[in-house]
């Protein structure tokens, strides 16, 4: 009877397992990539892929290993690497005081440069409209 009781627990590894996204710094080239992935799978129970166009390693980790562990590891290799931020809670107000909301908004740097192009567009569409010197029969020539 105390075999059928051991099958289903889970063993105490399972819950230590997990998983974290590192930003890393200093890569200029695939085979950087590569050698930050072989020292993070160098250690026990860690799989590791490094992504060298984001910059970003994602890590699996088990059996108790902390997450200053895998910085270590990275920037012994001659790297850096850093902990995701922990995500911010919105909040009513700001922490000043202020009442002031203050989100990030990722779309509002390309929605300026949307607004300062088509602006600056329309007096150069002017003047392709407007050559001195030019008649409208459509040939082209001046």
């Amino acid at each position: 009877m105390s075999s059928a009781t051991d099958n289903s627990t889970t063993p105490p590894a399972a819950a230590d397992e997990g998983q974290v996204e590192l930003a890393i710094g200093g890569m200029t080239c695939a085979s950087c990539a590569a050698r930050i992935e072989k020292r993070l799978n160098k250690l026990d129970g860690v799989t590791a892929t490094v992504n060298y166009a984001t910059e970003k390693a994602k890590v699996s980790y088990s059996n108790g290993i902390a997450h200053d562990d895998l910085v270590a590891a990275v920037q012994k290799a001659g790297y850096t690497a850093q902990l995701p931020e922990p995500p911010r809670r919105p909040g009513p107000a700001a922490a000043d005081g202020t009442g002031d909301i203050k989100e990030h908004d990722p779309v509002r740097p390309l929605r300026q440069r949307l607004i300062v192009s088509a602006v600056l567009t329309v007096p150069v569409i002017a003047m392709g409209w407007s050559r001195p010197g030019s008649s409208r029969t459509g040939s082209g020539c001046p």
